[in-house]
């Protein structure tokens, strides 16, 4: 399916009220008559619904950032995580960052809870940055492991913004 078409497609969709019967029901026949899964149907809605086209097309853009703005969200993401945890369990708790290409992928590295000798690192949000449109995008991992696009309570084009959707969590997705 072409860029267009799918873009044209998802804003039908997003217009669909699937808290109806009647909006399920569309719902289902407009991912059948388009050979998606109900999944896939919901998974460029919600990219539709954080950021529009552009949201649609970060979903498989993966052209490496520049350096420049790659150091700079580095920067602005460990000093966020640098005030997360209280001083007194820096030791125990920290986080991981990695970049790739143009995503950068926050994981939470803690003692298991039955064994506090072993860690445990989990991955709970990736921001991806697209320089078509010089903007940033919000990721959650969902319990499947599947990245899925964030739908943020206020507009998201910044990493400063990311990091802000990622403090308030609205949907519960990175703190629980």
């Amino acid at each position: 399916m072409s860029n267009f078409g799918k873009y044209s497609l998802v804003k039908k969709a997003a217009k669909i009220d699937l808290n109806s019967d009647s909006g399920y029901v569309e719902f289902l026949k407009i991912a059948k008559e388009n050979g998606l899964t109900k999944e896939r149907l919901e998974y460029y809605t919600n990219a539709y619904e954080a950021s529009g086209e552009s949201g649609l097309r970060a979903l498989s853009y993966r052209k490496r950032m520049p350096e420049d703005i790659r150091e700079a969200a580095l920067g602005r993401i460990n000093h966020y995580l640098s005030i997360r945890v209280p001083s007194h369990l820096t030791s125990k708790i920290g986080f991981l960052v990695k970049a790739h290409y143009n995503r950068i992928t926050i994981a939470e590295k803690r003692p298991l809870f039955g064994d506090p000798s072993r860690t445990s690192c989990s991955e709970f949000c990736q921001m991806r940055y697209t320089d078509f449109d010089n903007r940033w995008h919000l990721y959650w991992k969902r319990k499947t492991g599947k990245w899925w696009p964030y739908v943020p309570k206020k507009t998201v084009y910044t990493i400063d913004d990311c990091l802000r959707e990622i403090d308030e969590d609205g949907w519960g997705c990175f703190w629980g």
